[in-house]
């Protein structure tokens, strides 16, 4: 970590790093994406978080937070799935209220296969799960947004926004999955989607797998994806995504070719 004042990108950042390295992320001046996984929600550090998300606040700083997702299944048919899922979320969330989180990402998990194309059978499933957390996110004054991964077109995630129907529910768009898995041009995403995007995921792929490039070191046409965003009018938050300390400084001066600081 070496640069400074990237006053309108968040950066990924793991707890367990956050918890050995929050004063060099502070004097950096970094608007942190708290990733908490289900094993450190397991037996979380009160203090910490509390402590961090004053901190962060002092400084002007913006905490966003991408919630748990291994194993975590929010719209599954199966019950206890969906419980486990609930579980994960209720520490999440307890996190978040705690940091200070003003959006939290968490994934949305249609599968076409999986569903056999019955998007109306997973958002059935899914609203099992949604309404509590919609209900906490109104609380403590948090945006849920919803992320894409094995999506293929954006209506089944148009629908569930539509369904929960709260201005504490919206999306997050990931522009690497897009690659890998949209079988509809971007366009389409941000012209169905755009009014409904709280959050961009910001990383770069070949369109195989889910690299986490530097933007500009894949195969997605940024400046295509930029322009699309003024075109429908996207304002969301901006974040990235380096999976590499080496790659941080690079990571943050690509997107910067895009996104202008305040």
């Amino acid at each position: 970590m070496t640069d400074k004042n990237q006053e309108k990108i968040q950066v990924h950042i793991p707890y367990p790093i956050l918890r050995q390295r929050l004063a060099e992320a502070l004097e950096l001046g970094l608007n942190p994406e708290v990733y908490i996984d289900g094993n450190d929600l397991e037996v979380p550090d009160r203090g910490f978080l509390r402590d961090a998300g004053e901190e962060f606040k002092a400084r002007g700083l913006r905490v966003t937070q991408h919630g748990p997702y291994i194993h975590v299944n929010p719209g599954s048919t199966e019950k206890e799935t969906r419980d486990f899922a609930a579980k994960r979320y209720r520490e999440a969330f307890e996190a978040a209220r705690l940091l200070g989180t003003r959006v939290i990402v968490l994934h949305a998990c249609y599968s076409k296969k999986r569903f056999n194309g019955d998007i109306d059978r997973w958002i059935e499933c899914s609203m099992e799960t949604w309404p509590e957390f919609v209900s906490l996110a109104g609380e403590y004054d948090i945006t849920i947004a919803a992320e894409n991964i094995f999506e293929v077109e954006p209506t089944p995630l148009k629908k569930l926004v539509e369904e929960v129907n709260s201005p504490n529910f919206r999306l997050c768009i990931d522009s690497g999955h897009l690659n890998i898995f949209s079988d509809v041009s971007f366009e389409q995403w941000f012209k169905v989607l755009g009014p409904y995007i709280a959050e961009l995921h910001l990383h770069d792929n070949r369109g195989h797998s889910d690299e986490h490039l530097c933007l500009g070191e894949g195969s997605i046409n940024f400046a295509e994806y930029f322009r699309l965003l003024d075109k429908y009018k996207v304002r969301p938050v901006y974040t990235i995504e380096p999976h590499g300390e080496e790659v941080f400084n690079r990571a943050i001066a690509a997107a910067r070719k895009f996104i202008s600081p305040k």
